[in-house]
């Protein structure tokens, strides 16, 4: 996977130098051009093959240009909405948290259950609880990948938290 953002960053380095070259080379074209063309008469051959160097180099660099202006503006125009969803997911993973923590405290709990139909009928309700947690941590996961493409700080400060939280929960339960 890092590959994958190694190589989109280094084209995303690369466009505006190649546009740049591009859209000089065609200037650098019509002035020669021009210079040229004051000097002597141009055959048809000449001149239509100069004409087309330089309005391709111009009309490729311009396509590079614009296409990597493009896909910067829509990210800023994007990452408003998706802050506000990421703000969500995160509520999600929080709320997901909490009910895992209410789960194993059952789970823990019905060890004490001295009656064993009530203890089934525990188990099974615990069984289905966390199939719905472990499909709701799916689709959060899944997710959380989606809104990397356009908010990767976000994704790594949330990375960071939960890491310190899931860090202070482990100390915790070892001091117990």
């Amino acid at each position: 996977m890092k590959n994958k953002y190694d190589k989109k960053s280094r084209q995303m380095r690369m466009d505006p130098i190649l546009s740049g070259l591009l859209i000089f080379g065609s200037i650098v074209v019509a002035a020669v051009f021009a210079v040229v063309s004051s000097d002597r008469p141009l055959t048809n051959l000449e001149a239509v093959l100069l004409q087309s160097f330089g309005l391709g180099a111009g009309l490729i660099g311009s396509f590079i240009f614009g296409r990597q202006s493009t896909q910067k503006a829509a990210v800023e125009l994007v990452k408003p909405h998706a802050r506000s969803a990421f703000r969500r997911l995160w509520s999600l993973y929080q709320s997901l948290s909490r009910l895992a923590e209410v789960v194993q405290s059952a789970q823990r709990a019905r060890f004490d259950n001295e009656n064993s139909e009530k203890q089934i009928s525990n188990n099974e309700c615990i069984a289905v609880i966390e199939a719905i947690i472990s499909e709701q941590l799916s689709t959060a996961d899944d997710a959380l990948e989606d809104w990397r493409d356009l908010i990767p700080e976000d994704i790594e400060v949330l990375e960071q938290r939960m890491n310190t939280r899931q860090n202070n929960k482990n100390r915790m339960k070892g001091n117990e």
